[in-house]
């Protein structure tokens, strides 16, 4: 009796260990899968996230092309424009589509991307065949604001993905969709500038800057860069991609520093040190240490501030050429100013461009100039400049003027009147132009 109570009680244990065992299984089990399930939604918020970063950068693209062609005068320019805003439409529909938004919806986001789509369509259409614009420019205006409305009802959805809490698929789960949308829109459609005009203007092959100058050896690039920069350093390497140029790493004032010497003619073409000095004092203080920068690294002595950018303490001036009264745009100069010291400078295009050139005089006046650009621009000013256009250099009028709080740069052939290119400034805080 003894020995099958013995048994039983073996038996019962063995029993309760499996069950044990399988209930220790399911809660690992069961863990895992909530933890698979927890990393599943995590993945896929961050889809979404990502996605809406996306679509708020196509938007904006959008956004910036139909402000172009809202004051857009050549027609030539405007259709180019319209291209571009079909482009960045279709581009934008396309990321859209990785939202989980009203795609359906008579008046979602989906909707309107495609009625811009189509309206830039319509303009190209009509332009083309040398139709009357007239109404079609009119209502330019009103597919704008619609995408300004749509691109800031992305930025609020990206805002409450950064609250605690806040999930994109949980909210889907409640079956509450994003809601992007202007209602129906009233319609059967520039570069952005952020740091100066053609401060990231393409740089020719040869660079006709270095033409005649001296070839320098390693040895005095190490020395220019000591002399002229203060860097304590080595080459490291040598780099031939549009001109060959040694590479050099060192320390500046203790800290890590960098610069780029041309072989020929030992120009500094750029330069930077690794400090987090910052602090800036007036904008004219600022623009007189950055010239007084230049002139002592070596560059002519012609440089003018263009344009001005302060951000986190810390300043951007960039120079051009002003050789009579003409603004030299191909041969900037970009110098990074933080608590009253030097801390970087950029100077390619100089490198690529600075030489004697020679423009015949312009056949239009000033005055002339402002007739050129749209009627809806006030103008504020007008100079002669020198652009980079398709691999070559034009004279012309660089026509300052706003609208509606939207600030542009227009661009108008010194020699026909024609318009030859438009910029447009997203905002003060990202730089003024130095009149």
């Amino acid at each position: 009796m003894k020995k099958g109570k013995t048994i039983a009680i073996i038996v019962l244990l063995a029993v309760i260990g499996a069950m044990a065992g399988v209930i220790a299984w399911l809660a690992i089990w069961k863990n895992e899968e909530a933890e698979s399930a927890r990393q599943a939604r995590l993945q896929i918020d961050n889809t979404y996230n990502n996605a809406l970063y996306d679509s708020i950068d196509a938007v904006r693209e959008m956004e910036n092309d139909l402000a172009k062609l809202l004051v857009s005068a050549d027609e030539a320019q405007s259709i180019a424009i319209a291209a571009d805003a079909y482009k960045n439409a279709s581009s934008a529909a396309e990321v859209a589509g990785r939202l989980p938004i009203d795609g359906y919806e008579p008046t979602g986001l989906m909707k309107f991307l495609n009625q811009v789509g189509e309206f830039s369509a319509s303009y190209i259409r009509a332009a083309a065949v040398g139709a009357d614009l007239t109404a079609l420019d009119e209502q330019v205006e009103n597919v704008y604001v619609a995408t300004v409305n749509v691109r800031q009802q992305l930025s609020e959805a990206l805002e409450k993905t950064g609250e605690e809490g806040y999930s994109t698929i949980k909210r889907i789960e409640a079956g509450n969709f994003i809601t992007i949308g202007v209602g129906e829109m009233p319609i059967e459609f520039p570069t952005i500038i952020y740091d100066g005009p053609f401060s990231d203007a393409d740089h020719k092959e040869t660079w006709k800057g270095l033409d005649g100058l001296e070839q320098i050896t390693q040895e005095q690039a190490v020395a220019i860069a000591r002399e002229k920069l203060g860097i304590e350093g080595v080459v490291v390497g040598k780099s031939n991609s549009s001109a060959s140029m040694y590479e050099i790493e060192g320390t500046m004032d203790g800290q890590e520093a960098y610069a780029s010497i041309t072989e020929m003619g030992g120009i500094i073409a750029s330069a930077f040190v690794v400090s987090d000095a910052n602090g800036v004092s007036s904008e004219e203080e600022t623009m007189k240490f950055a010239l007084e920068c230049v002139i002592n690294l070596g560059y002519c002595d012609c440089l003018a501030p263009v344009w001005y950018v302060e951000n986190e303490g810390v300043a951007v001036v960039n120079l051009a050429p002003k050789v009579n009264d003409v603004i030299y745009y191909p041969d900037l100069v970009k110098v990074k100013v933080g608590g009253g010291k030097f801390l970087g400078i950029e100077a390619c295009g100089y490198c690529a461009n600075h030489c004697d050139r020679e423009f015949a005089p312009s056949r239009i006046t000033p005055e002339t100039a402002k007739t050129c650009v749209s009627k809806k621009l006030n103008v504020i000013n007008t100079r002669l400049v020198v652009i980079p256009k398709d691999q070559e250099e034009r004279l012309c009028y660089e026509v300052t003027a706003n609208y509606k709080g939207l600030d542009y740069f227009v661009y108008i052939d010194a020699y026909d009147g024609k318009q030859v290119n438009l910029l447009r400034v997203i905002d003060d805080e990202q730089g003024k132009m130095v009149l």
